[in-house]
């Protein structure tokens, strides 16, 4: 842990740091401290400067390669994972003549991004660990970065050492453009430093054999998972390189913890455990951690999977994957965040586990904290500038009121100053308990049977949102109401119309929430009835779709609609029709809330009005194709 005087230092270093900000601006204060580094960086000979890049397992592999660099002298790194050029000035800021070594991890995510940090570091010793679909895209392939992050060994001196993972062929070719001795690691055969007899099985961590020429040396990490076997290797080439032991490699790297949101095991005081790969979830990693997961022994193994980046391919396909993937080997598996109800379709029929969705981790907090036990392994995967999956951990034990979905810091929740303040969603089962207006007439709720289509039209309750593009789907059912003559009666959570159209039992809904809670008042309306999402047609604006368009669907994800993901999480399935109605016009993104919730304007009625008696027709289709109750 740092010293009191070094915090206070890191203080006051940041508040002249912000003055200088406000006054100058970001150029000339980072343009400033980059000065500064450079000019300390010229007049320190000492230090042995590492550069350590790649597409994942850099911030591991820099933590080890500090944790063992610091058995042998004093040695500095950048700031958890902040590695663009101003907090790599930072870092070598604090360098003084008694150090031994620089690490600072590098990145490459586009071109000509390793160019200014490369000249200020002036590596000697540089460690590529693989490169993955990170980043990746049709202007900036695999090929592309790998391009981009060679740039560290190219800049290497003669006397200086490449440290390069041989399983990776894009890392492997690298030696191609060094100048400088090269060290190549991995487990395939060609390896000049191999691990061997791997094994990772909760509740043991890794181990493995280090073979380096003829020494054989064994090493037991506190690692969780066999996919850290590259960063460990990593670390311990470049230990080799700066004239370390294999031995004393070995030593230095099992005395370092696992780093925070990297696979991190974390004990509750009830016994359940939690293990912690929050900070980032490229598509390509997830393998990786239900493989850990998998071969795990423990009482129950519990999956929660937030944001996924770099998926390659649209997000609802991605989610629905992983999901099916998670129920081959998880007793609970849990989607959270605003894909998640896209993977209601993946859901298991022969499974015995149990699987949920939820848009809101407050809501995947309170599931997964009533119902883990002592015993239980849950891995929660995520990305937390998205989602800040540890507040599931901090609940457990009180110690976070903040819910927000849309924090978007990258620090960790538990560094947060406002995580005690009340903030974000109300909870599902908080809505649960709330009995609508007391002033309404009718108090009874209404039992709706199993031979009636209930259509729920979506919208805001609240009169200042008649007439807007979020409450068209009201306008449709209060025109099916009147020309089918039914009559609205209002109860405490709905204004409910019934009767009959062509030989069907019909319900119409307009739940009275606000549209986050719909599907927690519908929820309740159905109770224990024989009520069922196949039942129903849910009639709903979509952004997405071009105004006065209409358009049917028997099933699926929310498509980011607030109000049916609501009621997808309330029902826990897809199985809802839905008759769309288009809003879009251009530049309506540009201010999304603001028009949504603001009346038609009156250029656009008379599309808004065809649409409306489209949807009508659409929706007397779906009764003429339902079956006739018997």
């Amino acid at each position: 842990m740092p010293s009191d005087k070094s915090n206070t230092g890191a203080r006051v270093r940041d508040a002249i740091a912000w003055r200088l900000h406000k006054l100058l601006g970001d150029r000339v204060v980072y343009g400033s401290l980059v000065a500064l580094a450079a000019g300390w960086r010229g007049i320190l000979t000492k230090p042995v400067y590492f550069g350590v890049t790649g597409s994942a397992g850099k911030t591991t592999t820099k933590e080890l390669l500090l944790g063992m660099l610091a058995t042998t002298g004093r040695s500095v790194g950048n700031h958890s994972s902040f590695s663009n050029i101003e907090e790599i000035a930072k870092a070598m800021l604090k360098l003084r003549p008694t150090h031994r070594f620089f690490v600072t991890e590098l990145s490459g995510h586009q071109p000509n991004e390793m160019d200014r940090p490369l000249k200020l570091l002036q590596p000697s010793i540089g460690i590529v660990t693989v490169i993955g679909d990170d980043h990746t895209s049709a202007d900036y392939p695999r090929e592309a970065i790998a391009r981009e992050k060679s740039k560290l060994i190219a800049a290497l001196p003669p006397t200086g050492a490449a440290v390069l993972n041989a399983d990776d062929a894009l890392v492997a070719s690298m030696a191609t453009v060094c100048r400088a001795r090269v060290i190549t690691y991995g487990v395939s055969a060609g390896a000049e430093l191999r691990a061997e007899s791997i094994r990772s099985v909760w509740p043991d961590r890794l181990q493995m054999v280090l073979v380096w020429g003829t020494q054989r040396v064994p090493l037991q990490t506190q690692l969780c998972g066999t996919h850290w076997v590259a960063a460990v290797l990593g670390a311990v080439g470049g230990g080799l390189a700066a004239g370390m032991t294999l031995a004393e490699c070995a030593k230095g790297i099992a005395s370092v913890a696992p780093f925070e949101g990297r696979m991190q095991p974390v004990a509750s005081r009830d016994g359940v455990t939690f293990i912690r790969d929050d900070w980032k979830a490229p598509l390509w990693t997830v393998d990786a951690c239900f493989d850990f997961m998998r071969d795990a022994q423990a009482r129950r193994r519990i999956v929660v999977l937030g944001e996924l980046s770099d998926a390659g391919y649209s997000k609802s396909t991605a989610y629905a994957k992983v999901a099916t993937q998670a129920q081959e080997w998880a007793d609970i598996t849990i989607l959270v965040g605003a894909w998640a109800s896209s993977a209601l379709k993946a859901r298991s029929l022969n499974g015995a586990g149990i699987f949920r969705a939820f848009s809101h981790v407050r809501d995947a907090s309170d599931f997964v904290n009533a119902s883990a036990r002592s015993g239980d392994l849950v891995l929660l995967k995520g990305t937390n500038r998205q989602d800040h999956l540890l507040r599931i951990i901090l609940a457990r034990d009180g110690d976070v009121a903040c819910w927000r979905d849309d924090c978007r810091r990258y620090v960790f929740c538990n560094e947060c100053p406002d995580r005690r303040k009340h903030s974000g969603a109300t909870s599902f089962l908080t809505q649960m308990g709330e009995q609508g207006d007391a002033t309404a007439s009718g108090s009874a709720q209404p039992t709706i049977a199993s031979d009636e289509q209930v259509i729920v039209g979506l919208g805001n309750p609240d009169g200042k949102y008649a007439g807007s593009p979020h409450n068209i789907g009201w306008e449709v059912v209060d025109l099916l109401a009147h020309t089918w003559g039914f009559a609205w009666t209002e109860t405490p959570d709905a204004w409910i119309a019934r009767g009959s159209q062509q030989g069907q039992k019909v319900c119409l809904v307009k739940v009275r929430l606000a549209m986050n809670g719909i599907g927690a008042g519908l929820r309740r309306i159905a109770g224990d009835t024989p009520f069922a999402p196949q039942q129903s047609i849910l009639v709903h604006d979509d952004l997405s779709l071009p105004l006065g368009t209409v358009r049917t669907r028997l099933n699926g994800g929310a498509g980011g609609h607030r109000g049916v993901a609501s009621i997808l999480e309330a029902f826990q399935t897809d199985a809802f029709k839905r008759v769309k109605l288009g809003i879009g016009q251009p530049n309506a993104r540009d201010k999304q809330v603001e028009y949504v919730l603001s009346r038609w304007d009156i250029a656009s009625r008379p599309a808004v009005d065809a649409s409306i008696h489209a949807a009508v027709l659409r929706i007397d289709e779906l009764l003429a194709s339902r079956p006739k109750a018997l």
